[in-house]
């Protein structure tokens, strides 16, 4: 009888799942959905990333030179305190000395965009209270494997250039093979944002790849594709939307997530 009633409630919240799954993919076709899971935050590649986050290629170059179009790959995912980031780059010279530029831009860079408030898509300038632009860098000016981080206003407002710490504390970076591996837990706090008011909005999101090589000036840009207007670098009408997603991408995660939501009734 017990076997039975398993098997009963097993096969129905597969159902529901199923259900839920359908209606979500219909409702935000053109969403990318960014699944609830926690990255280890140790500057090491996480085991399974592509499985566990939401996955961005960067392959429109912007401008040409020392990159190509499967540089960069960058990774979104979520948990009750933290958005998770974290981007992997090919690159056979790591060169992190600029320290002075606004955004970080005649280093190595990577920078990720958001929009926690949904009404990003009609601007051409990051002048909403809900815009974040912030540049990671997978060393510190001193070739030591800590991200230097800032936060970007691009002639907007911005808030008030936070970098570092006042940012986040949890950031790594490390070598991978062939290049390099940042990833940050950033705090809903920063943006004065709870899950439950994330969980309800159309983010938007977006990513710009940078490679310096030893001479110390920018020698490549690469961008995820899309259209927009105004300047591709500033303009949330480029940024793509996104949402919190109820479950992991891992299938065997969303049943057990499920299983146990069904078991509270």
């Amino acid at each position: 009888m017990n076997q039975l009633r398993y098997d009963f409630w097993r096969t129905f919240s597969f159902s529901i799942f199923v259900v839920l799954t359908m209606v979500t993919l219909s409702a935000d076709a053109a969403s990318t959905i960014i699944p609830y899971g926690k990255m280890t935050i140790d500057g090491k590649l996480d085991v399974g990333l592509e499985a566990k986050a939401a996955k961005f290629d960067l392959s429109l170059v912007c401008i040409a030179g020392t990159i190509k179009d499967d540089y960069f790959s960058t990774y979104l995912s979520y948990d009750q305190d933290y958005l998770y980031f974290a981007c992997t780059a090919k690159d056979n010279d790591v060169s992190c000395k600029d320290v002075v530029s606004r955004d970080l831009k005649d280093s190595d860079y990577i920078r990720f965009y958001i929009n926690v408030e949904g009404d990003y898509k009609k601007r051409q300038q990051l002048d909403g209270k809900g815009d974040w632009a912030f540049i990671f860098t997978p060393q510190n000016s001193k070739g030591k494997w800590l991200p230097m981080l800032k936060e970007c206003g691009y002639n907007g407002p911005g808030h008030g250039d936070l970098d570092g710490d006042k940012v986040t504390k949890k950031r790594k970076s490390g070598p991978i093979n062939g290049g390099w591996y940042v990833e940050a837990a950033i705090p809903f706090d920063l943006f004065e944002k709870k899950l439950r008011d994330l969980e309800k909005t159309n983010l938007g999101v977006y990513f710009i790849g940078g490679d310096t090589d030893k001479g110390g000036v920018r020698s490549g840009e690469v961008r995820v594709p899309a259209e927009g207007a105004g300047g591709y670098w500033q303009s949330p009408s480029y940024w793509q939307p996104a949402k919190f997603g109820p479950f992991s991408v891992a299938l065997e995660d969303k049943l057990a997530t499920l299983w146990s939501n069904i078991k509270r009734f």
